[in-house]
């Protein structure tokens, strides 16, 4: 393999599992990232229990992988992320002719019997043709995962370049067949567009049984070769000096004619996957060809095609609804009690309202039993009132006496000075006053809340205007 560059402000990084990344994404060291050398040396991960960064295959001169935490991450322009493959389904299927957004929305029913999933709550990538009947590759992945993950690289200011499913981002060889085992977990490239993602354990043991299963499950490795190669050199995993795992399980040369056997390229995180591999290499007969985690190559899918929508849509489609359901239920509840309470509030309050007018209309009734019709049993009631009271001579509030004797009592000892005319029409009091009389607005200011004393209302015509209008207060 030719060796491959990153530059500074680069990086690919191994996203871990879901079920792993979305409570210590950020903060514990889950992420497995490849940066520059001279990077990588001053983060201070390791993917090696004992503290040693693990050398890249193909580019040992120019990358390491390292553990670190989101927030560890030094400063990046661009990043590569891969996808856990237990986290990406790969699906062939037949879709209709279809493109773009209708296409997207076409595809949760064409596989939606091929999730075990909501196929609703997933994101599409759609990948190359497979074959000549018109299918196509499709990668699934959940899509609140998919924007988690993206959008916390892209808040850091990380440009995100590709997005891609590790199992189809492993080197293979001639057979199409590569195992690379990480995070606790397996992925398996089984050909150029098909791989599987498989989950093991921090056990030993069982991490040889996850991957003698994967491998039944799979029908892989296909590749058959001589099993006697007196000549294959070993590749080293760890860089650290008693930690160097021989690549080829299979090196004493048989007593009995050859035989052939598979071959499955493997690679590797750490040392502690060299005695799983070389186990499950006996117990299924093949000879496992272990290497260093590789410098992954571009997958024919990108995950980043999934997307849809701008940065406020995907933020909304990001939202898990479903988890507001109860919270939805009881706010619906609690608008639902506040209408009641509010309509039966305005019911007592309009019978109330019936029961004060039908009142006061007993009242002016048995007070004017002659009146024929009772429209506003309350304005009717006043002009009877004042009817009564001309007749009897005596003067009501809103006279022209009794009106301008309030006003001049709120103008006090400037009464007979500072007016200059006063008129009265239709109950109301038009006042022109002397100039240099309440002309500042502190002024005006007092003299409305002396009239609103003696019961009347003062209205200036304008700020700079000498007229206000004096009426009953109401």
């Amino acid at each position: 393999m030719a060796a491959q560059v990153l530059r500074k402000g680069q990086a690919i990084v191994w996203v871990p599992p879901r079920a792993i990344g979305e409570r210590a994404f950020a903060t514990e060291p889950v992420l497995l990232a490849m940066l520059p050398v001279a990077v990588s040396d001053k983060v201070g991960g390791a993917a090696t229990p004992g503290g040693v960064p693990v050398t890249v295959f193909g580019s040992a001169s120019t990358a390491r992988y390292v553990r670190v935490s989101l927030d560890a991450l030094p400063v990046l322009k661009t990043a590569t992320l891969i996808f856990d493959a237990r986290d990406v389904n790969l699906l062939q299927v037949a879709v209709p002719a279809l493109s773009g957004a209708r296409l997207q929305q076409a595809l949760p029913n064409v596989v939606e019997e091929l999730l075990l999933q909501d196929p609703q709550t997933c994101a599409y990538a759609i990948g190359p043709r497979v074959g000549n009947e018109g299918r196509r590759l499709v990668a699934a992945i959940d899509r609140g995962w998919l924007e988690f993950v993206i959008g916390a690289f892209e808040r850091r200011g990380i440009a995100v370049q590709g997005a891609w499913p590790a199992q189809l981002a492993l080197p293979v060889g001639a057979g199409g067949t590569a195992l690379a085992c990480l995070n606790d977990g397996l992925a398996l490239r089984t050909g150029l567009l098909d791989g599987i993602g498989w989950g093991a354990s921090p056990d030993p043991n069982f991490r040889a049984e996850a991957i003698v299963a994967l491998l039944d499950s799979a029908g892989a490795p296909s590749a058959p070769f001589a099993a006697s190669i007196p000549d294959a050199e070993p590749a080293a995993v760890a860089a650290g000096p008693d930690d160097a795992v021989v690549g080829l399980a299979a090196r004493e040369l048989p007593s009995e004619p050859p035989r052939l056997r598979r071959r499955l390229a493997v690679f590797v995180e750490d040392a502690s996957w060299q005695t799983p591999v070389l186990k499950a290499a006996s117990r299924a007969g093949f000879d496992a060809d272990i290497r260093a985690l590789p410098f992954p190559l571009p997958a024919p899918i990108d995950l980043l095609g999934a997307r849809r929508g701008n940065a406020a849509g995907r933020w909304l489609a990001d939202i898990d609804w479903r988890a507001w359901r109860v919270p939805a239920i009881l706010g619906g509840a609690s608008v639902a009690a506040a209408l009641l309470g509010l309509n039966l509030n305005w019911g007592t309050l309009a019978q109330e309202r019936a029961e004060l007018k039908a009142q006061i209309e007993r009242t002016f009734r048995q007070a004017f039993p002659n009146a024929q019709l009772v429209v506003d049993p309350l304005l009717q009631m006043q002009r009877e009132v004042a009817v009564l009271r001309t007749r009897a001579g005596q003067p009501g509030p809103e006279d022209f006496v009794p009106m301008l004797s309030r006003f001049a009592l709120a103008l006090g000892g400037q009464a007979a000075d500072s007016m200059a005319s006063v008129e009265y029409r239709e109950g109301r009091l038009r006042v022109r006053f002397q100039p240099g009389f309440y002309e500042a607005r502190s002024v005006r200011d007092l003299l409305a809340r002396d009239c609103q004393r003696q019961g009347l209302s003062l209205k200036f015509d304008g700020e700079r205007e000498p007229t206000a209008t004096v009426a009953l207060l109401r």
